[in-house]
């Protein structure tokens, strides 16, 4: 598991490091781009939490638009080593949420969506987000909960402290375990119930993000990681989106296949060999990071930096889960 903890924590860092107004440097256009400060520390919620700042206007964040592996991360190159990026815009309402305001009182029913950058919707304007589209989907107000790099317990914490005052019907905790904590899945476990105690008589329900591909680790642990949490939590329904998006395929893009030490990179629907190169010790090999930062038209479907879904993924991402939800009896 060490493999995928570090490729979550190699995420999870360059997706801080961006929200803190670090700066990027954009090689091919010989520019510097700065990403707005976007989030405050909080303390409050433990460790290195932090939460967004309220009232934000169109601030732009710059972010890879590319896979990217833990040794990028940590080079002091990093930022020229990664010149593929986009920039998309973030808003904030009043309580510091992505999303318009929050009725008060609420006026029908209300789904509240706790979790990191997946459901903020990292690298995607927020229409384009999961819980936006997951309310014209479902008809119903969605609030938006989600935090750039929010950790289980944190996530929880904040539920603690303000998810009973929003009044929610339903709460989707939206998240997968946190390998970087000792004992995860009873870490994961221990969140949740705290997020059942703070709710009410909201209904809950859990959701795995989908694990991109090109996430060397996660994509074969993932399936235990489910069944160790269903295990783990056998009273609330979970929806683990990764095999949604793996029967999605083929659409047109690239993926990563690894097996036998090998990392080959097919471009599909054809299969068409691209790389074929030894599967470092974590990590993407170097011949595949060349692929994507030698050629801006190569792209995985559904994905767009090896870890977060781009448009037609939320799209997926939105509709699947409306569909789950009203098989759970829990959307009209």
């Amino acid at each position: 598991m060490s493999a995928a903890v570090a490729r979550r924590l190699a995420l999870a860092v360059i997706a801080l490091a961006v929200i803190l107004g670090v700066g990027v440097t954009y090689q091919r256009h010989q520019s510097r781009i700065l990403s707005a400060t976007i989030t405050r520390p909080a303390p409050e919620l433990g460790g290195m939490a932090h939460l967004l700042l309220p009232n934000l206007r169109d601030e732009t964040v710059w972010v890879p638009d590319r896979p990217h592996d833990p040794e990028e991360t940590r080079a002091a190159d990093r930022f020229t080593r990664i010149t593929r990026l986009r920039s998309f815009l973030v808003s904030t309402n009043s309580r510091g949420l992505r999303g318009p305001e929050v009725a008060d009182p609420k006026k029908g029913r209300r789904v509240l969506c706790l979790g990191d950058s997946v459901t903020f919707g990292w690298g995607v304007p927020y229409e384009e987000s999961y819980p936006a589209r997951l309310a014209a989907a479902l008809g119903a107000e969605v609030v938006n909960a989600g935090v750039p790099a929010m950790k289980p317990h944190s996530m929880a914490a904040w539920a603690e402290k303000e998810a009973l005052g929003l009044s929610p019907d339903l709460v989707i905790f939206t998240r997968r375990p946190d390998w970087s904590m000792p004992e995860a899945i009873y870490s994961y476990k221990a969140s949740v119930r705290l997020v059942q105690r703070s709710i009410g008589g909201a209904r809950l329900v859990l959701v795995l993000p989908p694990v991109s591909t090109f996430d060397v680790m996660g994509s074969q642990v993932y399936a235990q990681e489910a069944a160790d949490l269903r295990a783990a939590l056998p009273d609330l329904p979970l929806l683990d989106l990764t095999e949604a998006f793996r029967d999605a395929l083929p659409l047109p893009g690239v993926i990563l296949e690894v097996s036998g030490g090998r990392q080959r990179v097919l471009r599909l629907p054809e299969r068409e060999l691209l790389v074929d190169a030894a599967s470092p010790q974590r990590g993407l090999a170097p011949e595949v990071v060349a692929l994507f930062e030698g050629d801006d038209r190569i792209a995985e479907p559904l994905f767009y930096d090896g870890g977060h879904p781009d448009t037609a993924g939320f799209v997926l991402f939105a509709d699947t889960l409306a569909a789950w939800l009203r098989a759970q009896g829990l959307a009209p």
